[in-house]
């Protein structure tokens, strides 16, 4: 029986030490639309969304990632999750709601410890009259025309303690893996997965950690319409003050336009167009080698990442920061991530 539980990545919490100077820089640089405020999160969305937010800014002593949202593909799905992970260590329960759905099931994953939650009820977006578009009735409001506009969410990278046994979890609530990198047979160090099979190739992407650490995230990234906005969004973001950390180029593996920029509280977050559509539900994972240049960082294996782009959030200190170190500057990695590894701590 063939089987998907999950509909679309909803949202993704970010953690902020810098609220206000967050969620003004997602407003006015990366053109997202807030949607409410409650407690210490503010609700974002992008300009074509029709869900409630896709980006939650909450404020947090360091920067990382929360809550990881996904919408099931149907109103039974959420109860089907809970019952398949009942009594497991990554069960963490019922919520009744939050701002933008309803009822959520929260769990773990095994090894990254990342907190996940799904639900199937949800609020949809409701423009008011000035936003409202009155020809192009598939939009949920009309085009902003705010910074890079930003139109939706697309994925989340995460590193984990155990690449096989993540993914091996994720597969077993319906994701389909569609891609990974070996430094050597059997040692995987980047994998893409995508929760249903009528996207480009994921919405969840996952690295090694190396520092016994948990709950660690590499970048949330957003979709624009065209290859050639990104460049265009490469000059808005230094007219705006927004250094380029990596790109703009063409990832190998999913074959995206891709750029890296740092928002104010300090994580990475990447902006993208273009790519292939990846549907086939029978799609066995692709393998590829880091020998030779990696794929994931350009498709022509000529680019080099710059020196702090495999940092995570939260940064590891102390025992935990030479462990990482000392496992990404290892000769078995190389081909991976390079001769420039780390960054400012």
């Amino acid at each position: 029986m063939s089987e998907i539980l999950l509909s679309q990545l909803s949202h993704v919490e970010l953690i902020s030490p810098k609220p206000a100077e967050t969620v003004q820089w997602m407003k006015e640089v990366f053109g997202l639309e807030e949607t409410t405020r409650e407690g210490q999160s503010v609700y974002l969305r992008g300009w074509a969304e029709w869900l409630h937010s896709s980006l939650i800014i909450t404020e947090g002593l360091e920067p990382g990632v929360g809550r990881i949202g996904w919408r099931t593909y149907g109103p039974g799905d959420p109860e089907i999750v809970a019952q398949r992970l009942a009594d497991t260590e990554e069960a963490v329960g019922w919520v009744d709601d939050w701002p933008g759905h309803g009822a959520t099931y929260q769990y773990r994953a095994p090894h990254g410890r990342h907190l996940h939650e799904v639900f199937w009820d949800v609020d949809r977006y409701q423009a008011p009259p000035e936003k409202r578009e009155p020809t192009i009735k598939n939009r949920p409001q009309r085009f902003s025309g705010t910074g890079i506009g930003a139109r939706y969410l697309d994925h989340v990278t995460m590193p984990t303690r155990n690449m096989r046994g993540d993914i091996d979890f994720y597969t077993n609530l319906g994701a389909r893996h569609t891609a990974q990198t070996e430094v050597e047979p059997g040692f995987e160090v980047f994998s893409t997965l995508t929760c249903n099979g009528i996207r480009s190739t994921h919405d969840l992407a996952l690295v090694p950690d190396f520092s016994g650490m948990t709950g660690r995230a590499h970048h949330i990234a957003f979709r624009v319409d065209q290859r050639q906005d990104v460049e265009r969004a490469a000059e808005i973001f230094l007219a705006n003050d927004t250094p380029i950390e990596f790109g703009p180029g063409v990832h190998g593996i999913d074959e995206i336009t891709y750029l890296y920029v740092r928002e104010p509280g300090g994580f990475r977050m990447e902006i993208n167009a273009g790519g292939w559509i990846n549907s086939m539900p029978d799609w066995e994972t692709t393998t590829y080698q880091a020998a030779g240049g990696n794929p994931g960082q350009s498709i022509w294996r000529n680019v080099e990442a710059p020196e702090g782009f495999h940092d995570a959030w939260p940064l590891p200190a102390g025992e935990a920061a030479v462990r990482q170190d000392a496992a990404v500057a290892a000769e078995s990695v190389r081909d991976f991530f390079g001769d420039q590894v780390g960054g400012a701590r």
